[in-house]
């Protein structure tokens, strides 16, 4: 899959400027609209019985929720052999054990969500014949199942002559990759029925995987007593660097997402935000206590979701190393916060030499792979 160095993960801009629904490519969908395999997750409607209501239940962006006419749902012209998971249509990487490896059935099954201008490979070795393992290997070594989606940047329909009023960076945001990862949630607690879920985001992906889980709630399609971690790499979740540049100054979906994020300094919450952070941060890390999801209680099966967020730390004079997130940033309320140090960068060269070797820190430093492991490993 090419790339272009131009930028990456959080760079895209304003939720205002939408695409027509009548072509499946965007468009307001209802929360509670129903749907089947194919469109991005749904189970019971806005209307059910006793459906829990308020900020969070509400859509503030259009989503590609149509996934038979959602063009990054496609395993055409992957690079790798594409996973199978039973009932999911859209690019999934499986990782092999292995020869004479088992999979530990006692743990859960993880899903890796990739960032912006990315793919699987952020979470893989590099060079891959000579590189250090990443998470990926070390998961499947510790004997862990696990996929990393493929949110299929190379797929963006978004013009992309340049990358100050078109897409060159081929930016993606929520609208076209939540609805795949709502998909892929519910396929595997469907595929695999006995077993329960961890998921790690990096960049995007972090709030990817957030707002996934928000609107499989409101649904009705997320049991919470199925999840076990949720760990977030250098996410977004009160803002990014690259607000100021692209929001409204950019139509397309690298303009866009920059617009659902909002501004690193001086964040003020953005409809989006509202949505995905709920009133006074109160929805920040759904059922961490095991009673409460999005102010109502009865929906955490009496078992808590651990949360952990993981960035690097900010410069002691306040200014930042990461190029896209902070501390304040990357924070949630109700989660283990954790920091990696300013000399934790990623050394292996991924992505254009090391463009970003700060902020792929959190995701690739053997600080944070320790911390990623200890969390994914405690045996809860």
């Amino acid at each position: 899959m090419s790339r272009t160095v131009t930028l990456f993960l959080l760079i895209a801009g304003c939720f205002n400027q939408v695409r027509s629904s009548d072509d499946g490519t965007g468009g307001a969908t209802s929360p509670g609209g129903g749907g089947n395999a194919m469109s991005g997750g749904g189970g019971a409607g806005a209307s059910a019985a006793g459906r829990p209501t308020g900020a969070s239940s509400l859509d503030a962006i259009p989503y590609r929720d149509d996934l038979t006419k959602h063009p990054g749902c496609s395993t055409e012209g992957l690079t790798y052999p594409p996973g199978q998971i039973d009932g999911y249509h859209c690019a999934v990487k499986a990782y092999a054990f292995s020869a004479g490896q088992q999979e530990d059935n006692t743990r859960p099954i993880v899903l890796l969500v990739h960032g912006n201008s990315d793919a699987p490979a952020s979470f893989e070795r590099f060079p891959a014949d000579s590189g250090a393992d990443m998470l990926a290997e070390q998961l499947v070594s510790h004997g862990l199942r696990t996929y990393a989606v493929d949110l299929r940047i190379d797929r963006n329909d978004d013009p992309q002559g340049n990358n100050d009023t078109e897409n060159a960076a081929r930016n993606i945001d929520h609208g076209w990759a939540v609805p795949i990862v709502m998909h892929l949630v519910e396929a595997s607690l469907k595929a695999f029925p006995a077993r329960r879920l961890s998921l790690v985001g990096f960049s995007l992906g972090s709030t990817v995987i957030r707002d996934a889980l928000r609107r499989l709630h409101f649904r009705g399609g997320l049991p919470w007593e199925r999840l076990e971690d949720v760990v977030l790499l250098a996410g977004a979740h009160h803002g990014v660097s690259t607000y100021a540049r692209l929001c409204g100054r950019n139509p397309t979906m690298r303009g866009q997402v920059a617009c659902q994020l909002g501004a690193r300094d001086g964040f003020s919450a953005t409809e989006f935000m509202k949505a995905l952070n709920g009133a006074s941060s109160a929805d920040e890390a759904p059922c961490a206590d095991g009673k409460m999801a999005y102010g109502q209680e009865g929906h955490c099966g009496g078992r808590a979701v651990s949360y952990t967020t993981i960035v690097m730390k900010d410069i002691m004079d306040g200014s930042y190393q990461d190029e896209f997130v902070s501390e304040a940033s990357s924070h949630l309320e109700g989660a283990d916060n954790r920091k990696v140090d300013l000399t934790d960068f990623d050394s292996s060269g991924y992505f254009f030499n090391g463009l970003l070797k700060n902020h792929y820190g959190a995701c690739r430093s053997a600080a944070a792979l320790r911390i990623l492991l200890e969390r994914l490993m405690d045996g809860r």
